[in-house]
């Protein structure tokens, strides 16, 4: 088996299936290291807004987090010893970029090409993540400018922020974490924002030394507060999607914060948004309006016309200088393997059958493309809750789809159009009542209204979903 991603998905699929008897896997990772978004995203201030014991494998729990949302070097860390003590680090490949997979219809193999060279497999798991390629707002004149340019995942370490005028664009999850982190640096921080968006209070604090003597000596507390954070989020996804009656509730604490944080008026206005909570990401933070509040920090909601040599320039025509720009603006969410190209049964391309929007039965398997499984993949995003319970989940359903290929002694496993028609045709009803589709502008919904990336229901169904392959899903053959 190949596995084309060495972040969590990759690390633990390659866990998981070794746990099941599944030796023979391999894992590229085009990252100097594994980690995927944890390696990239090096940012001051970069940590996880999943607390740390449900952002962790169910099967490799680790007691001595230092926090309650680790940071991202501890995340690579952990990453890196479970890879070493499942005896998988051997299988990953750093430096390995997967530029295509084809499925080859004779042997029933899907072929690679790397950077490396040719590689074969019977069965393909893409775990390329939603949050892997950085997105860069085309702005005009943004090649005239003549000091550094960066956007957040691509840290420039080598850039002293130390009394420079620090221009941040965008004020989502990276620029609430990065914003507070460099300011007491800076000379002058502009942040522009195009939105705002809602926060909750993170409530974040330092696992003291004998806290973590608990965990490791009675695991079952550690468990516990794992259950009890897993179904507080789920508390947050049935607002989200059925029972949006839940929501003024975390509405009403979220305004309760900046009125408590921010005594100007104007400031207020501006950071509050006029949305419903949760049409957006909600954003974890206990520094991001305290931050707004410093004197060498302005939130700025003008629209940007340009980025000149020395700043950026309004649409009013006033010019703000600055010495850097940092984009703090996403990642181009809907790709799903992108940069990769995948061409399955008949030589029919992923792209091709995405042309409309991506669409996965479970966000797991396409029609056409057997053999092939996404970790990760469209509608797998729940809004609330962790990416790493939806990767188990995903592996444990990969592992289900492989004892049938054994119970069968067959070679090819593929989802049928018609299980995987269906199964859209429900998902697309459900999400058009749910609060991502309630008329933000979101990076969920693209410009058509189409939305690949959101799970309209609770987690718990997901995990139901797809711990067993239903009867007649999927076409086996000899």
């Amino acid at each position: 088996m190949a596995v084309v991603g060495g972040g969590f998905g990759g690390v633990g699929a390659a866990a998981m299936l070794k746990r099941a008897g599944y030796d023979d896997v391999t894992v590229f990772e085009r990252g100097e290291r594994l980690g995927g978004v944890w390696h990239h995203n090096t940012y001051p201030g970069a940590a996880c807004d999943i607390p740390s014991h449900l952002y962790e494998f169910s099967f490799a729990p680790n007691p001595r987090w230092s926090r309650r949302y680790a940071p991202q070097a501890e995340i690579q860390a952990y990453l890196e010893d479970v890879a070493r003590g499942y005896g998988v680090l051997g299988r990953i490949r750093t430096g390995t970029d997967v530029k295509s997979a084809r499925w080859d219809e004779q042997r029933s193999r899907w072929v690679l090409e790397t950077n490396a060279g040719t590689h074969e497999t019977d069965v393909l798991l893409t775990a390329c993540g939603q949050l892997s390629v950085p997105s860069v707002p085309a702005i005009p004149g943004l090649d005239s400018f003549t000091g550094p340019a960066f956007h957040t995942a691509r840290w420039r370490h080598d850039v002293d922020l130390a009394g420079k005028r620090v221009a941040v664009l965008g004020t989502g999850c990276s620029a609430i974490q990065v914003v507070p982190a460099i300011q007491p640096t800076v000379r002058q921080l502009d942040v522009y924002q195009r939105s705002p968006g809602w926060t909750l209070p993170k409530m974040d604090f330092p696992y003291s030394d004998r806290a973590k003597r608990l965990f490791e000596r009675f695991p079952i507390l550690q468990r516990l507060d794992r259950a009890s954070i897993f179904y507080f989020q789920e508390l947050a996804a049935a607002g989200m999607t059925k029972h949006r009656w839940l929501l003024p509730a975390f509405r009403a604490v979220s305004r309760s914060r900046i009125n408590k944080a921010i005594a100007d008026p104007e400031l207020r206005r501006k950071v509050t948004p006029t949305d419903e909570i949760g049409c957006k990401r909600i954003m974890l933070t206990d520094e991001w309006y305290p931050t707004l509040t410093e004197r060498n920090v302005e939130l700025v909601t003008d629209r940007i016309a340009e980025v000149t040599p020395t700043g950026i320039r309004k649409q009013d025509g006033t010019e703000r200088p600055a010495d850097v720009l940092v984009f703090a603006t996403g990642f181009a969410t809907h790709g799903f393997v992108a940069p990769m190209e995948i061409a399955g049964a008949g030589g029919r391309r992923l792209s091709a059958e995405w042309a409309e929007v991506p669409r996965a039965y479970l966000g797991l398997s396409v029609p056409g493309f057997p053999n092939m499984f996404l970790l990760y993949g469209p509608n797998t995003n729940g809004g609330s809750g962790s990416v790493v319970s939806t990767i188990e989940a995903g592996v444990n359903h990969v592992i289900a789809a492989l004892g049938e290929l054994e119970r069968a002694d067959a070679r090819r496993i593929e989802v049928s159009r018609q299980a995987a028609e269906q199964f859209d045709r429900e998902l697309r009803a459900a999400l058009a009542g749910t609060v991502w589709h309630s008329g933000c502008t979101n990076w969920y919904v693209d410009e058509h209204g189409h939305d690949p990336n959101q799970w309209p229901w609770l987690w718990t169904t997901y995990r139901r979903k797809t711990e067993r392959i239903e009867p007649g899903t999927y076409a086996l053959e000899r």
